[in-house]
């Protein structure tokens, strides 16, 4: 869903793990603009993280600067344990 140039997921995603990395990741590569509210994101693992690094990945050689907004505070953790919080949120 699109408000205001600021793209969701579809709204049965409430986590990314990797019981549902290739769904979520043809999701978030087919979105349309490029800043993505994760508010709904309750719970997200190791896969849940490069499922958002390879969307980054897909859509720069698009020319495309992805952003994600309103992470939880178990993403941001995980992705600073992981040390991609940079790459991810800045």
């Amino acid at each position: 869903m699109t408000i205001n140039n600021i793209s969701t997921l579809s709204a049965d995603v409430t986590e990314i793990t990797v019981d549902n990395a290739d769904k979520v990741l043809s999701q978030l590569v087919s979105l349309t603009t490029d800043t993505i509210d994760l508010s709904a994101i309750t719970h997200c693992d190791s896969a849940g993280i490069a499922v958002l690094l390879e969307t980054k990945t897909r859509l720069a050689k698009q020319q495309r600067q992805v952003v994600f907004i309103n992470a939880t505070q178990q993403l941001h953790d995980l992705a600073t344990f992981l040390k991609v919080a940079d790459l991810l949120f800045s």
